[in-house]
């Protein structure tokens, strides 16, 4: 049973590993000025995350914490609201639904059906059209 557990926990990662982002870093650090213009008001990385997070907040039963550092954020979902007992198939049902795709928790060994990943890398028209979707996906969801 460890031997498996240890290989999803290891297929996971695998799934979501970052190298491609792990090519930037020279530059990044190469330019620092460059970088710090992207995450501060105006800067792209942070009209992204503010666009997802803005729209996120007016979504009843998600809840989250703003991040400050990464491409991504892993809000909360109301389990007994949307009577979700399977965050994959919550993760399907959206994608099939607003053709949207987030990543169910167990994608990184979450146990509970409670929480999902978003990448917040598109542009911040496309990401708050997203959320919008979101939202209203949810205005009628449940799971059967």
């Amino acid at each position: 049973k460890g031997f498996i557990a240890g290989l999803v926990q290891l297929s996971a990662m695998r799934l979501c590993a970052n190298a491609l982002m792990q090519l930037v870093i020279p530059a990044a650090l190469n330019d620092p000025d460059s970088t710090r213009e992207m995450i501060v008001p105006g800067g792209r990385l942070y009209e992204q995350r503010e666009a997802c997070c803005r729209e996120l907040a007016k979504i009843d039963g998600i809840s989250f914490v703003k991040n400050s550092a990464a491409f991504y954020i892993f809000p909360k979902i109301d389990v007994k609201k949307f009577n979700i007992t399977d965050d994959q198939q919550f993760a399907m049902d959206y994608l099939h639904s607003k053709n949207v795709m987030i990543i169910p928790g167990r994608g990184f060994s979450w146990d509970a059906p409670d929480h999902f990943r978003i990448v917040m890398l598109p542009e911040p028209e496309k990401m708050a059209k997203a959320m919008r979707d979101l939202g209203d996906f949810l205005k009628d969801y449940h799971q059967n």
